[in-house]
């Protein structure tokens, strides 16, 4: 399993989240983003069995209701804090066509994460947020979306 650490782009430190080939697609397929969020929901819960799979996509659901985390790049960062969760777990899905999302925004990569609930990590969820946006400037996504298959999906994300 990979441990992947995203270094901080204002800080020397990094967060250790959770990814592995397991957790990594290529979809070539049609699909929708709920159907994306769900099947990369459902790769991380297949890593954790003691997981309630409906109560975290329903988390991620909801949050995805309130503002969209689909930026204009083509990335999508669907993500929850979840109460019983001990470390950052992730999965995620590149799409070389693109899907559309509830607002028209195309998405070439989706980047799901969980954190965990606790006030001692919100500073380190909203931190990978900035992290992600950063690294995953339209340019890394068109790399990405070249990718033939999940190993290097991966090796180009580790960083």
């Amino acid at each position: 399993m990979y441990h992947i650490s995203l270094a901080m782009a204002t800080q020397t430190n990094s967060i250790p989240v959770i990814l592995n080939k397991k957790r990594t697609f290529i979809i070539k397929e049609k699909i929708s983003k709920k159907e994306l969020v769900s099947k990369l929901v459902n790769a991380i819960c297949d890593d954790l069995p003691e997981a309630d799979r409906e109560y975290m996509l329903a988390a991620v659901l909801k949050r995805e209701q309130g503002i969209s985390t689909t930026l204009d790049t083509g990335l999508s960062i669907p993500h929850a804090r979840m109460e019983d969760l001990r470390a950052f777990e992730a999965a995620v899905a590149v799409m070389p066509q693109g899907i559309s999302d509830e607002y028209g925004l195309q998405i070439k990569v989706m980047f799901l994460f969980l954190s965990p609930a606790g006030q001692t990590y919100f500073s380190q969820h909203l931190k990978l947020l900035a992290s992600l946006a950063e690294k995953f400037k339209a340019s890394f996504l068109t790399e990405l979306s070249s990718c033939q298959n999940e190993e290097e999906v991966l090796n180009k994300i580790s960083f």
